[in-house]
């Protein structure tokens, strides 16, 4: 089937680069009448896109583009720009904007350490509660890969104030987020992958488990999974099989409202190792739990039991601050969720609007501040539907046309370098990495991807070979073809849009 595939697509690029220059150059479409021939650049690169759009394989499917002239503001193409699609991973374009603006590019989680005791002779007698931000984090990725570097530089700190031991619990409040930590519209079957975890005020890991994978040394055996951190709240199962054939067949499911993680399938000797990160329920257990660990590790006994409160309860101006925790600033958290399309840095952040702009910590107050802002900057209501912060949701609409006026409006504001900063490159980063290699669009095109099955987005802004700005929008859902076809369709078209 791969192979069929991949045939079908190269025999598309290889009509296309037989054909174009025959109908741009030529005209030759028709043996009655005289023949008009495209006498301008934007002209050839019409007919070029039209001729990509007029693909059979791509007939059934619903397609919107938009290209515009940022040194002009004349549209250069438009198709269905005002039609709704699911946008899928495109919807990150519009809460990493409203965060920038919003929040500001300087904008820290700043997450509390507090005690409601006091400390004597090395004792700290009474409860260490972590007030949680929303920070999306802490983990190992800001970190020089140590997901611990953050809960041992607490534990520096609390050594500094002269704590040895905590007589009392350890305390996470969670209360800055409300609502479900999962979104309307996700699928039940997602839940345990990484791209599907719940969104809580006290994350830790992007609230997953890393489990390594190596294969056994005996072919039929299970292979050896490890699981970092370990929880005592998180069982695996194993009913794998290493193999000697090349295909990989290994899966794995969480078990419904717990912690039960199975894995299943066939894994390849001669792969080496892989890892796979699991979506956790409960997520801001294992946080605490970690932390309490990673205290025991460093000289810091808790005597006491993990307590997660999920309401607001306590009064922190009467409480004794220990000291503050700081996550990087907001254009570096935009980086990741923009260029390796990270879902629960996306919706971490729809959130957080909520809680800041609106008091509610959810993903409906999120959602309709985001609505609001982008009402304020020309955004028209009926061409924008949104229930999260990523796009995994397909309860989530929007027309080429908002996304092209989001665009336009952040090119000519002062946050534009660090959103512009925040995209992936073609052929050199993030998910736009491996498109668009050894091609004229390398390099020139910095557009967000979006991706969930059978919808398939690419926008944001081309340099092109004459140096002026493009923005550019494309949205292509409910296509039967592979997503491979698309991504070359796609890029194919951006050739076209660099040369305008």
């Amino acid at each position: 089937m791969f192979n069929h595939e991949v045939t079908q697509v190269k025999r598309f690029y290889y009509l296309f680069i037989i054909l174009i220059p025959f109908v741009v150059n030529t005209g030759c479409v028709s043996v009655k009448g005289p023949v008009k021939i495209p006498e301008t650049t934007e002209q050839k690169r019409i007919i070029a896109i039209d001729f990509l759009l007029n693909d059979p394989n791509i007939q059934n499917a619903l397609v919107g583009i938009y290209v515009e002239s940022l040194k002009d503001g004349r549209v250069l193409y438009h198709r269905n720009e005002h039609r709704l699609f699911v946008p899928a991973s495109n919807m990150k374009l519009f809460t990493t904007a409203a965060a920038l603006v919003n929040l500001g590019p300087d904008y820290r989680y700043q997450t509390g350490i507090y005690t409601n005791g006091n400390v004597k002779k090395g004792v700290l007698s009474g409860d260490l509660i972590v007030r949680g931000s929303g920070d999306p984090t802490i983990s190992g990725r800001f970190y020089n890969d140590d997901k611990y570097a953050v809960f041992k530089a607490w534990a520096d700190s609390l050594k500094q104030l002269g704590i040895k031991e905590i007589n009392g619990n350890l305390v996470g409040d969670n209360s800055f987020f409300d609502g479900p930590t999962l979104a309307e519209g996700w699928n039940w079957d997602d839940e345990q992958y990484w791209y599907s975890a719940h969104v809580t005020a006290l994350a830790y890991n992007d609230n997953c488990v890393d489990v390594t994978i190596t294969p056994a040394e005996q072919p039929g055996n299970p292979v050896n999974l490890t699981v970092d951190p370990k929880l005592p709240f998180v069982t695996l199962v194993n009913q794998t099989r290493t193999v000697t054939d090349s295909i990989n067949t290994l899966d794995f499911t969480r078990s419904p409202g717990g912690n039960v993680i199975t894995f299943f399938g066939d894994f390849p000797k001669q792969k080496k190792q892989d890892k796979e990160s699991v979506a956790l329920q409960n997520p801001s257990m294992m946080f605490l739990q970690v932390l309490k660990d990673v205290l025991s590790a460093n000289g810091i006994s808790v005597s006491g039991r993990l307590q997660l409160i999920e309401q607001p309860g306590f009064e922190y101006q009467k409480l004794h601050r220990l000291f503050y925790h700081f996550s990087p600033p907001l254009r570096e958290i935009v980086r990741v969720v923009n260029k390796i399309s990270h879902n629960f840095y996306a919706d971490m952040l729809l959130k957080t609007l909520g809680a800041t702009f609106k008091r509610e910590g959810s993903f409906v107050a999120g959602a309709q501040f985001v609505r609001e802002w982008l009402q304020s900057i020309g955004v028209s209501p009926n061409e924008f539907i949104n229930v999260d912060g990523s796009g995994l949701s397909r309860k989530n609409f929007v027309a080429p046309n908002a996304t092209a006026t989001l665009l336009r409006w952040m090119y000519h504001s002062k946050y534009f370098e660090d959103y512009f900063d925040s995209l992936p490159v073609a052929g050199k980063d993030g998910s736009m990495g491996d498109r668009m290699k050894g091609t004229l669009a390398e390099g020139r095109i910095h557009a967000k991807t979006g991706y969930v099955k059978h919808m398939r987005s690419l926008s944001g802004y081309a340099i092109g070979t004459n140096n002026q700005t493009y923005l550019f929008v494309m949205m292509m859902n409910n296509y039967s073809v592979p997503v491979r076809y698309i991504n070359l369709l796609q890029d194919r078209i951006c050739e076209q849009i660099v040369q305008f």
